[in-house]
């Protein structure tokens, strides 16, 4: 489908809502009526679908409010966390904690679960870089 230049789009809109005719519109802008009569359906369409005063009844309840994200959520690993922090000092990786989780002490949960608590306990200290200050060409 054509579409007009936003400039004639807007002489359009302008044109009919002076109340001129789509006949009129045609000779005055050469663009053709049946492509006029489409465009002021389509301003007709969003006039009706734009927002405006809402007319509902006064008693009508808000939106709810987003959930706090201040409450923490307890993680399922939690239960298991000495096993855990034992296993991560032998420097074992994530899935055969896991492996080991399910096989003996009966986890139900899921890898990327271990794998998001563990991450959390592993702190990693940033790496050094050591600044060299000397004088230009030296």
């Amino acid at each position: 489908m054509n579409v007009l230049k936003p400039h004639r789009q807007t002489t359009i809109a302008t044109l009919l809502e002076l109340g001129n005719s789509h006949r009129q519109i045609e000779r005055v802008t050469g663009i053709d009526r049946k492509t006029i009569r489409a465009y002021h359906q389509r301003i007709e369409q969003q006039k009706s679908n734009s927002p405006g005063v809402a007319t509902g009844t006064p008693d009508q309840t808000p939106p709810p409010r987003p959930p706090d994200g201040l409450k923490s959520m307890v993680s399922i690993c939690e239960p298991h966390r000495t096993f855990i922090e034992t296993q991560l000092r032998l420097k074992r990786n994530f899935m055969s904690i896991y492996q080991d989780l399910v096989d003996s002490h009966g986890f139900t949960g899921a890898y990327n679960s271990v794998k998001r608590f563990c991450g959390g306990l592993c702190k990693r200290e940033p790496e050094q870089f050591d600044r060299l200050e000397f004088a230009p060409g030296e």
